[in-house]
């Protein structure tokens, strides 16, 4: 046996930090976008770096959208104040069921999205709200109806 001692062998470098591709696109958005991602990635703070470069963070759609889509949540929350007789029903259940969809989609694709996932929670579950509104107008006018039905009529 040999006395002399082993160097372990040299340690694998890290790897580099994750980053947002710029748009592959070769159209003049995407030329107008890139340019204003680069110069904006000279004023991005050391702190804010990571989101920066996060997968789905501001470089890509997948921040950007969430962020516009929160018009829908603000929009099915002003609704609120809307009579119950005015509420579209089909458009309430395409909304109710995106949402929940979405929501569930948002946490199976790679990276997974909780931005994604916050909104269309919140625009499915303001829509469910709304929903109910309809539904208990809607039972609300039955009875009416049923009531009005039992009167007897008032001969003058």
């Amino acid at each position: 046996m040999s006395t002399a001692v082993q160097t372990p062998p040299p340690a694998a470098s890290p790897p580099p930090p994750p980053s947002a591709r710029a748009s592959a696109g070769k159209g003049i958005h995407s030329k107008v976008y890139n340019g204003l991602i680069g110069v904006c990635d000279k004023f991005v703070p050391a702190k804010m770096r990571p989101l920066w470069m996060h997968a789905a963070g501001p470089k890509t759609v997948f921040f950007w959208a969430p962020i516009f889509k929160w018009g829908l949540v603000i929009a099915g929350l002003s609704d609120l104040t809307r009579p119950a007789d005015t509420i579209s029903v089909t458009a309430c259940g395409a909304l109710a069921a995106t949402g929940i969809i979405w929501s569930r989609y948002s946490l199976v694709i790679i990276p997974k999205n909780y931005s994604l996932f916050a909104v269309n929670l919140f625009v499915g579950l303001t829509q469910l709200v709304q929903l109910g509104r309809a539904y208990n107008y809607q039972l609300e006018q039955e009875k009416l109806q049923k009531a009005q039905e039992a009167k007897p009529a008032v001969i003058q």
